[in-house]
């Protein structure tokens, strides 16, 4: 039998209404996925049509360095003396020119976080291209990409504080970070991101809520199939909701 509190939360997303909390967790008990995705796509049509939008962008992995150890992740790696720690400007200015030939209109930064606060090789790294951070290097990339090519940089670096989002507001058009989860079960011993500090839902929460403050467009989601159970994803998804009720900035 269906819930009265279900059968209320699928009429309020039919009527294209803004579900409650209370509404949002009801959905934890809708079993028929055909019913609920059929629910989406009507929403997501009246919403927008048929019509994809997309970035033209080009990848650059300024660093493959991270101090977290996301048990799912495959772009972070230990440092290898096989290739270097980090891109040189030469390497970043050639990546963003390659891609502006192929018609790109956006340099995407990648990165790990803050891996100085971890490896020793990239402090190393670091001081040899002058910068006491990886945030510090990543807003000279920007910057550099800025001025040399028709680019439009989107940077997405991690966990960073207000004074951060400002500074590098000045080099990018927008940035990002992933909330991944609001649930602080994942970061438990034997979860996908015990041992990753930056990881915490606090932690990332209040750099979205910095960067409503320092008025940034911004970019976020959650990750699907790292654990979480459907009702963390709703949970998750209010988080990023009730930022963006308060601030405007995610995009």
């Amino acid at each position: 039998m269906t819930s009265s509190a279900l059968r209320q939360a699928l009429a309020a997303a039919a009527d294209g209404r803004c579900l409650s909390p209370f509404e949002a967790m009801a959905l934890v008990e809708c079993e028929d996925l055909g019913a609920l995705t059929a629910l989406a796509e009507a929403i997501c049509r009246a919403g927008h049509g048929t019509r994809v939008s997309f970035s033209k962008k080009v990848f650059i992995p300024l660093t493959k360095l991270c101090r977290d150890v996301c048990h799912y992740c495959t772009f972070a790696r230990a440092p290898s003396e096989s290739e270097p720690h980090y891109l040189s400007p030469e390497a970043v200015l050639d990546i963003a020119r390659r891609g502006q030939a192929a018609g790109c209109k956006e340099a995407l930064f990648t990165l790990g976080d803050q891996p100085e606060l971890r490896y020793s090789a990239a402090q190393a790294a670091l001081r040899q291209f002058g910068a006491a951070s990886t945030l510090e290097y990543l807003e000279r990339s920007a910057a550099l990409v800025l001025k040399e090519t028709s680019l439009l940089p989107h940077l997405n670096p991690g966990v960073m504080d207000e004074a951060w989002l400002m500074r590098l507001r000045k080099v990018s058009v927008s940035q990002g970070i992933m909330l991944e989860t609001a649930s602080e079960r994942l970061s438990r011993r034997g979860g996908p991101h015990f041992g990753s500090p930056d990881k915490l839902p606090a932690v990332r929460l209040a750099t979205l809520e910095a960067a409503g403050r320092a008025r940034v467009p911004f970019t976020t989601g959650i990750l699907i199939g790292i654990g979480e159970t459907r009702a963390e994803r709703i949970e998750a998804l209010l988080a990023l909701r009730d930022v963006h009720e308060r601030h405007g900035h995610i995009q």
